[in-house]
């Protein structure tokens, strides 16, 4: 860096004028710095929009299907014997339902030995396991000749079937290999084979103890069978969860759950407002009172707030009367935000549930369709891309937010390069102007080294010497 003098000969401050040469040179810089802490407000104000439209998509899936859409409430008599879970396909009534028979899965138990680990205790060869109709054969030898052995090999190579030993506690006799199926049902029988165990060695007995059976119940004096003990398929919408056999009938009911289906609603309402009032309160701009906010100028965020009014206003051909949200009671505000008349909402969808759910429903041509598009279009998480496909470009298109957040990064790298490259610029300006002072002052030094000496040698002009 070199040594400064600091004006010492020419009596300038010239430390302070290179303060200031430097500062007025940086000037420059500070527009930048302002420019990059701009634009990083500008990214977290994406950053945050992102979230909020992460929220709204929670929301507007909540209300997509007609199980979501259309909720219910369920109850059972007595769900000690049958349990009930009904989405918002079940049809809302009154249902009976009795229960002779619930499924089981098929157990057999060997019979009883002293030693479960030791190699010979079971005779090799083959043993063959037939599971819902699929044999498995099984080698037994001198590395797993044990009740142990046999154990471990059914866990690990016979599907859908499950073995373990249990120790009974008897003096003498204490273990026993117990196979279950996993799946209960009539068709998921388990037949056990030990004709090819021929070695030295016991052949393990086999005893069933209880055989692969259906579930055996009716519902509303109607006659059913089921592998499973959750049955569902028999009515829409509904799963009867059967857990004992019953001694009278259980009753079960089902009821539209309105005030949940507002809820939900509601909560799509809201989680759109958030949305709309965050953008709003951040495209604010007053001139006079010095407020600009981020998004003032911002194409993509103007492009989807239209994409968002055109679908909230449309009018859609998925019913008779209900066809668009002001007719089940949404309305658009001055300021875009959306108003819910829960009364209107409720009384549609009593009136016709059916066509308020098709609104919303994705795939039903509605507003949930086109709305779920936009916020795919914008908030697709992926960046768009390029890349060769047999010899061609081939552009995979991505989320419109999420590229216009990775083009504002490139933006503030490039804007940290450039500050940092400016600041190596008046590292070395602030280095010349000292050098460049710095030989001044020995410059000034010199001359008044010079001045004295030449001074020296004059001759004397004391007016006493010429007296």
């Amino acid at each position: 860096m070199g040594i400064s003098v600091g004006g010492i000969v020419s009596g300038i401050d010239t430390d302070d004028m290179i303060t200031k040469l430097v500062a007025a040179a940086r000037m420059p810089q500070n527009v930048m710095k302002t420019q990059l802490s701009d634009t990083e407000s500008l990214k977290t104000a994406y950053e945050t929009l992102s979230a909020k439209m992460d929220d709204l998509t929670t929301a507007i899936e909540a209300i997509d299907t007609a199980d979501e859409m259309r909720s219910t409430t369920s109850t059972s008599s007595d769900d000690s014997f049958v349990g009930i879970t009904a989405t918002g396909a079940a049809v809302a009534g009154r249902y009976t339902v009795e229960v002779t028979a619930l499924a089981s899965e098929a157990t057999s138990i060997s019979d009883a030995v002293a030693d479960s680990t030791t190699l010979g205790t079971v005779a090799e060869g083959t043993f063959s396991v037939t599971y819902a109709g699929t044999t498995t054969t099984l080698t037994l030898d001198s590395t797993n000749s044990s009740l142990e052995g046999l154990c471990d090999e059914i866990n690990d190579n016979v599907a859908g079937v499950t073995a373990y030993i249990m120790d009974t506690g008897d003096a003498t006799t204490p273990y026993r290999l117990v196979i279950t199926g996993d799946d209960t049902g009539a068709a998921n029988t388990l037949t056990l084979d030990t004709s090819g165990l021929t070695g030295v060695g016991s052949v393990p007995t086999f005893t069933e103890m209880s055989a692969p059976q259906d579930a055996a119940l009716t519902v509303n004096g109607i006659a059913i069978t089921s592998a499973d003990n959750d049955v569902d398929g028999v009515v829409t919408g509904m799963t009867f969860n059967l857990n004992d056999i019953t001694t009278e009938p259980i009753v079960i009911k089902v009821a539209d759950d309105t005030a949940t289906t507002v809820a939900n609603v509601k909560a799509f309402v809201d989680a759109y407002n958030t949305v709309r009032s965050y953008v709003n309160a951040h495209r604010a701009w007053d001139s006079d009172a010095g407020i600009k906010g981020e998004f003032v100028g911002e194409a993509t965020i103007i492009s989807m707030m239209q994409g968002f009014q055109t679908v909230l206003s449309a009018e859609y051909k998925t019913g008779a009367s209900y066809t668009g949200l002001s007719s089940i009671g949404i309305s658009t505000q001055q300021d875009g935000t959306l108003e819910l008349d829960e009364d209107v909402l409720t009384a549609a969808l009593e009136d016709a549930p059916d066509e308020v759910t098709n609104l919303f429903e994705t795939d039903a041509g509605g507003l949930g369709d086109k709305f779920k598009a936009i916020l795919d279009l914008y908030n697709n998480e992926d960046k768009s891309s390029v890349s060769v496909v047999a010899g061609k470009n081939v552009v995979t298109l991505g989320g419109i937010l999420t590229d216009r957040m990775a083009a504002i990064d490139d933006q503030i790298s490039d804007m940290n390069d450039s500050i940092d490259a400016f600041d190596l610029r008046m590292d070395a300006y602030e280095a010349r102007l000292k050098k460049t002072f710095t030989a001044m002052e020995i410059a000034l030094g010199k001359l008044q080294d010079a001045q004295s000496q030449l001074t020296a040698l004059l001759p004397s002009t004391d007016s006493d010497s010429s007296s």
